[in-house]
C-alpha cells in the first residue's frame, strides 16, 4: 500500500511499481485515516508511508507509527531529513527511511530489501541516528548491578538462574562449597539482595534466562527450588 500526500508522486510510484512482476499495489491512499481503514479490510504486506501525513511532532508521530508498524513492515518515503523524526521512526518500528530525491529505482530496491527483512537509511540521517540511539541506551538498573560481577561471581549466578545448589555448584565449577557461599554472599552485596531468589529474579530483569544447553543446566531441576539453600547464611 501506498500512503503519501503528493498525488501525483503516488501516482507515478503505484504506476512504476505495477509495472515490476514482484509488486502488487493494494491500494493508493492520502490521508493517515485512510491508511487505518484499509489495513482493517485489506491483507497488505508491505506499506510505503509519507511521514508527513502523521505530521511533524515526534511524540504524536512516534504514537501513530506504533500503531501501523506494529502490523507490518514499513518504509518511510519522504522530501523530510529531520534526524529527530527519523530516530522516532525507527523507534517506532519503521525499517526504512527514503528520500523521494533519490528515485524510483532505489526506492523500488529499497522495498524489496525490506521485505526481505533489511533496512536502509540514508548516509546523512544514519550517523545522527545511530548516535541518538546509542545515547539512549541505558543500560537498566538489573544490568548495572549485574555489570559489577567478577566472572566467577557470574558464572555462578547462571548456575543459581538453572536452578542448582551450592554443592551441585562447586562440584561444577571444581570449587568448595565454601568458595561458592563466599561468592554468592559477595554477588548478593552487589546486587544489593538479600536472597538467591531475589538474584534470580534481578537476573532475569537483566536479560539472563535459564540456559538449557550448558551443562550446569544438565542435571538438576530438582524440587523442592533449590535456591532455598542459599538463603541460609
Amino acid at each position: 500500500m501506498i500512503a503519501d500526500s503528493q498525488r501525483a508522486f503516488s501516482g507515478v510510484l503505484a504506476a512504476a511499481m505495477r509495472a515490476e512482476h514482484d509488486f502488487t499495489v493494494v491500494d493508493v491512499v492520502h490521508s493517515a485515516e485512510a491508511v487505518t481503514k484499509v489495513l482493517e479490510m485489506r491483507e497488505v504486506d508491505i506499506l510505503l508511508l509519507d511521514v508527513e501525513l502523521l505530521g511533524e511532532d515526534a511524540a504524536e508521530l512516534v504514537r501513530r507509527l506504533r500503531r501501523l508498524c506494529d502490523r507490518l513492515p514499513t518504509v518511510v518515503v519522504t522530501d523530510m531529513d529531520d534526524p529527530r523524526l527519523a530516530t522516532a521512526a525507527v523507534r517506532s518500528g519503521v525499517r526504512s527511511w527514503v528520500p523521494k530525491r533519490l528515485g524510483l529505482h532505489h526506492l523500488m530496491s529499497v522495498v524489496r530489501g525490506t521485505r526481505n527483512g533489511e533496512s536502509w537509511f540514508p548516509p546523512s540521517l544514519l550517523g545522527p541516528v545511530l548516535t541518538d540511539l546509542a545515547r539512549s541506551a541505558q543500560p537498566s538498573p538489573a544490568e548495572r548491578k549485574i555489570s559489577t560481577l567478577t566472572y566467577r561471581e557470574r558464572q555462578i549466578l547462571q548456575c543459581m538462574v538453572n536452578g542448582l545448589d551450592r554443592n551441585t555448584i562447586a562440584a561444577r565449577l571444581f570449587l568448595s562449597s565454601n568458595t561458592v557461599r563466599t561468592h554468592v554472599q559477595n554477588l548478593l552485596g552487589k546486587l544489593e539482595v538479600h536472597s538467591g531468589l531475589e538474584a534470580v529474579a534481578l537476573a532475569a530483569r537483566a536479560g539472563i534466562a535459564f540456559d538449557e544447553t550448558s551443562d550446569e543446566a544438565a542435571d538438576e531441576a530438582s524440587a523442592p527450588w533449590p535456591l532455598a539453600k542459599f538463603n541460609q547464611r
